[in-house]
């Protein structure tokens, strides 16, 4: 008796294109966001999310949004568009003086990934 298996592309996110890629090939997703450590009150600083995967920049992600929180209350949510080679961009002022956690949620490929950083404002 035997027992044949195979595999099934189910699993495989539909916008994938195979024509050169192998089809053992797995995707990852990485993020490496970019927040200053301090800012000053009122002052307009940038969010980068760099996206890529596999080593390859991905200008076409599903979403990326960038949340702010103060403490556990988040305070907003701003989506990013893409500006170029795989970065994913918004400009922000904050208000109050404080500490705030930056998190870049990110969907690409049937992947989630949302890495953090804190932002010190004087």
């Amino acid at each position: 008796m035997g027992i044949i298996a195979g595999c099934s592309n189910e699993e495989e996110p539909a916008e994938m294109n195979h024509d050169h890629a192998s089809e053992d090939e797995v995707r990852s997703l990485e993020v490496d966001l970019e927040v200053p450590e301090t800012a000053a009150s009122g002052e307009t600083v940038e969010f980068t999310a760099h996206v890529h995967s596999n080593g390859e920049d991905v200008p076409d992600a599903d979403s990326v949004m960038f949340e702010v929180l103060q403490g556990e209350e988040s305070l907003e949510k701003i989506e990013a568009e893409h500006d170029e080679n795989g970065n994913y961009t918004i400009e922000h002022a904050f208000d109050e003086a404080g500490t705030y956690t930056v998190i870049s949620h990110v969907d690409a490929f049937q992947l989630h990934t949302m890495p953090q950083k804190d932002i010190t404002v004087e």
